[in-house]
């Protein structure tokens, strides 16, 4: 069993209120915030903050739930460990329904005016765009970012946090995750806000 706060954010919601607002007006630090946010052990004393400001209940902000009940993205943020890290990503590994993840979780968060390109030799790299005369053009750097390796056992994710463009990305290895056409060999790329809703059927 684990405690779920998805109660407590969709009554924020309700109550057209922040996370930043609820930190600031009860004294909750961005640590305790995140770590509601990651459906992790919090006091005692801090739900009863919460709920004192909320004029609510325990009930009200939070519930218990089953593990096999996580999806995907929560069980990687509850049980991700990390294993490695370089300048440009974190590598992290979890298990969900008997499968085995490799997450390589890019650091430096991408606009639209970013395009990830994949090599031929399977190395992603980044290339910026800037606004010269009312019109965008890429940078003449190109910044490589990862050359991820595909393990027998493990499903690799490239991870972005952000709103990249893709380009060039669907191929025999590289898939994004609306590709359905998923062979064994596939490393999915995708952002974080697709990674919440994506789910491996492979």
């Amino acid at each position: 069993m684990y405690i779920d706060y998805s109660k407590l954010w969709k009554l924020l919601i309700d109550k057209n209120m922040t996370k930043t607002e609820l930190m600031t007006e009860t004294g909750l630090s961005s640590r305790i915030i995140a770590k509601l946010s990651k459906n992790e052990v919090v006091t005692t004393e801090t739900i009863a903050r919460i709920c004192d400001y909320l004029k609510c209940d325990v009930a009200d902000i939070m519930e218990c739930k089953e593990e096999k009940s996580l999806s995907l993205y929560q069980h990687y943020l509850k049980y991700g460990k990390k294993t490695d890290e370089t300048e440009n990503y974190s590598v992290i590994r979890f298990e969900h329904n008997g499968r085995k993840y490799l997450v390589y979780s890019i650091k430096k968060a991408v606009t639209n005016s970013t395009i990830i390109h994949l090599e031929q030799d399977g190395t992603i790299y980044r290339e910026q765009l800037y606004p010269f005369g009312g019109i965008m053009r890429p940078s003449s750097v190109k910044a490589s970012l990862i050359k991820p390796i595909k393990q027998n056992d493990e499903t690799v994710i490239v991870l972005f946090s952000g709103k990249p463009n893709f380009r060039n990305l669907d191929d025999d290895m590289f898939i994004s995750h609306k590709n359905k056409n998923v062979k064994p060999t596939s490393i999915y790329v995708m952002t974080e806000a697709s990674f919440k809703i994506f789910e491996n059927n492979e």
